[in-house]
């Protein structure tokens, strides 16, 4: 009898590993391979503004609830996955929350990139809320940076900083988690998800080399693909900075499991 999770032969004549050893998929060349993921020489630009919080409540799930003491964030950034040496463009909305009424870090509400790898790799593993891009550009001039992620055709979200001033030193910031929603449905009709879990994980180390700050502008724009973006009204945004880090992405934990819960 074959034991679970043993190298098998497949019709190739090459050996495979068992569903038990394969951790991403295809089994035979994984997509991804494990944690943890260093990320280095990476630049973002952060917008930290105000909206309404009963918007906000669509956007959050239970046991979840927007923190309405805190600013929602956009970052638009240049990733660089340093042990592969991959590059990609990323945008992501992120909204602080609470659970229990005590703060519980962010809930990723939804990313952008502009490379297949980082996408998928994103979600089989976290749960990360990655879409695809059609273009992210991040361009600085003169001090002046303009970032803008374009989706089929519409640009829907556009950022610019002019930046007044380098900090030094750079002040530590918390190490909050990061929650997601991860779910992977079923290939049976009217089934239930397979996987439908709220996730978390922290950032750690985050080491920020570099800290520019400046006057920053925040627009949503409007698509049928991603509609949700301009129901968020931005009020007023708060602070604005450019950073320079470096940071690894580990492991996680899975904060509500809704299947065994239900």
């Amino acid at each position: 009898m074959e034991q679970t999770g043993s190298p098998r032969a497949s019709g190739t004549g090459i050996a495979t590993p068992g569903p038990a050893l394969a951790f991403s998929m295809p089994a035979i060349s994984p997509l991804t391979e494990r944690p943890p993921y260093r990320y280095r020489d990476c630049k973002a630009v952060n917008i930290l503004f105000t909206t309404d919080p009963t918007v906000l409540e669509e956007l959050v799930p239970a046991p979840l609830k927007p923190d309405p003491d805190q600013p929602s964030v956009v970052y638009i950034g240049h990733f660089v996955l340093a042990d592969y040496d991959l590059p990609y463009n990323e945008a992501g909305l992120l909204v602080p929350v609470l659970r229990d009424g005590r703060p519980a870090g962010s809930f990723a509400v939804v990313l952008y990139l502009d490379r297949a790898n980082p996408i998928v790799g994103g979600r089989e593993v976290y749960g990360w809320p990655k879409k695809d891009a059609d273009e992210i550009l991040i361009e600085e001039e003169n001090g002046r940076i303009r970032a803008e992620v374009t989706r089929y055709g519409r640009r829907i979200i556009s950022v610019t900083l002019a930046v007044r001033q380098t900090v030094d030193p750079i002040p530590e910031r918390p190490k909050n988690p990061i929650c997601f929603l991860k779910v992977i449905p079923s290939i049976q009709a009217d089934a239930p998800p397979d996987v439908l879990k709220l996730n978390a994980t922290v950032i750690d180390p985050d080491v920020i080399k570099e800290l520019r700050v400046g006057e920053g502008t925040l627009e949503f724009g409007d698509s049928p693909y991603d509609p949700f973006l301009a129901s968020i009204p931005i009020r007023q945004v708060l602070y604005s900075d450019v950073i320079i880090h470096d940071f690894t992405l580990g492991y996680g934990q899975v904060l509500v499991d809704y299947l065994a819960d239900r």
